[in-house]
């Protein structure tokens, strides 16, 4: 019997281990941002705050829905990547399962959503113009591009 609790504690131990393997930045978010501020013709502001960068492992979701509820409408079912310029916090999901299968990587998100921070506290622009998100998503695919390629040339 004992022997049988062995084997299955050791047998879940190794599963638990594999299923939530966290991703983790591969660059600084200073290199990252310095990058997104070039895209965006922008230079250092030293006077605005930097956001808070939160992963998705390491916070309760309640702290994301409290911080997104209002900006978005709605109360979300889990942690995804977006920044909360009222709090002026960054959220990132870390699984690095999702960043396999995408072929994307973590970093990529950061650059995404630092260029939703630059919009909102450097260039002021008003949020719901959904214009925003392909300037995102242009920068995003541009530092993935050359930072973060997931296959060989």
């Amino acid at each position: 019997m004992k022997k049988t609790i062995l084997i299955t504690s050791v047998l879940f131990l190794s599963c638990a281990g594999l299923a939530a393997k966290p991703a983790v930045l591969k660059y600084s978010p200073d290199a990252i941002f310095d990058f997104v501020l070039a895209q965006k013709k922008q230079t250092l502001n030293a006077e605005i705050e930097f956001p808070k960068i939160y992963f998705k492992s390491q916070i309760p979701l309640k702290q994301f829905q409290d911080a997104i509820e209002k900006q978005w409408n709605l109360r979300p079912a889990e942690v995804t990547n977006a920044y909360a310029f009222d709090n002026n916090e960054i959220y990132l999901m870390d699984d690095a399962d999702y960043y396999i299968k995408t072929e994307r990587c973590m970093d990529d998100s950061l650059a995404h959503e630092l260029v939703h921070y630059v919009q909102a506290k450097y260039q002021k622009f008003d949020m719901n113009d959904e214009s925003l998100e392909w300037d995102a998503v242009d920068i995003q695919t541009a530092f993935r591009d050359q930072f973060c390629p997931t296959k060989p040339h």
